[in-house]
């Protein structure tokens, strides 16, 4: 059996796989349990929402595929999101002293304190617009950082780029598609 429960699908729409550690992928379920190191997938036009025992919300699009992470440490948990691929719409909760809510990708590790946002995944770059709070944004080749506030969008580019500017209509737009509960 897999390790402590670090959250639940809450809601699952369409095509939504998850996988247990060392498993193979099998149809998920709302009202699951996900462990550390479970992984979920969703497919063309479904949606999965996972939320985290301190009621932060993950929503993970169409095409996306992640990776879910906790680490305990006496009663603080700290939480990792990998996003290997797509979009995920996030409502992170307050976090506590010593705790932590990270989105990482293959580029990027996005440190989030307690806000909202969408963080898009991509070949080229990653796209983080954060529609409330703070976000510490990492780019993982070039290792620079950038805070990217409310009303910003944070690109993190695969060839070590990093830069914040004002999110765009557009990006506001898909921002707001991502935070919806439904696909």
């Amino acid at each position: 059996p897999g390790g402590n429960p670090v959250a639940l699908l809450s809601k699952v729409i369409l095509d939504v796989l998850r996988k247990e550690s060392g498993k193979t992928w099998e149809k998920a379920l709302r009202g699951q349990t996900l462990a550390s190191g479970d992984m979920v997938r969703t497919g063309e036009g479904a949606l999965a929402i996972i939320k985290f025992k301190d009621n932060s919300l993950v929503r993970l699009r169409e095409k996306s595929e992640m990776t879910l992470t906790g680490t305990q440490t006496g009663n603080t948990m700290s939480k990792s999101v990998e996003v290997q691929t797509g979009v995920v719409g996030f409502n992170v909760a307050k976090q506590r002293a010593g705790e932590e809510f990270r989105f990482t990708s293959p580029t990027s590790v996005a440190s989030i304190r307690g806000t909202a946002g969408v963080l898009n995944s991509a070949t080229e770059a990653d796209t983080l617009t954060v529609t409330e709070g703070l976000v510490r944004l990492l780019n993982r080749v070039s290792s620079r950082t950038v805070d990217v506030g409310a009303g910003f969008t944070g690109i993190s580019g695969r060839n070590g780029e990093l830069l914040s500017r004002i999110t765009t209509e557009r990006e506001r737009q898909a921002a707001l598609d991502a935070m919806r509960d439904d696909a």
